[in-house]
């Protein structure tokens, strides 16, 4: 059974650290997920962004979903997250669901997804670049879109 945020943040969207026009972030619209992919975008978020904070968080969220409407990657989060070298998923199932981890659910599924960014990497690392084209930085992370969406 999937389960929908029936209320909008609306003042996370305000709230954003990331200039949202820029990156043409589409307006919020439910995204209804299941009890184990909620366990598994907010454990992935917590191994991969655990010091980003709640936005860094729903970044990477934004990336598995981003993914899975795409043809070019698995049809659910849970093939998406596990995808071979894709994502940092070793000790996952032991990860720690701390608040930051349940609001970047909480604004995913209420709607506010960033399009396009489809991969991610520490910014002092850049071997992404020769796959994907940077779209921005947040903190200690840069996001890629797909080579020529941009």
């Amino acid at each position: 059974m999937r389960r929908v945020v029936a209320f909008l943040l609306a003042g996370a969207v305000l709230a954003s650290p990331i200039n949202a026009q820029a990156h043409g972030r589409q307006s919020p619209k439910p995204i209804e997920v299941t009890y184990s992919e909620a366990q598994e975008l907010m454990q992935l978020a917590w191994c991969e962004g655990g010091n980003q904070g709640e936005w860094g968080m729903l970044l990477i969220m934004s990336t598995v979903i981003n993914r899975v409407n795409s043809s070019d990657y698995p049809d659910t989060i849970h093939e998406v997250i596990y995808q071979e070298h894709q994502y940092a998923t070793k000790g996952m199932k032991e990860a720690t669901l701390c608040p930051e981890a349940h609001y970047a659910l909480a604004m995913l599924e209420a709607g506010t997804v960033y399009p396009d960014i489809i991969a991610f990497e520490v910014k002092e690392d850049d071997s992404l670049q020769q796959y994907f084209d940077v779209d921005f930085t947040y903190l200690n992370h840069t996001f890629y879109t797909k080579k020529g969406k941009k």
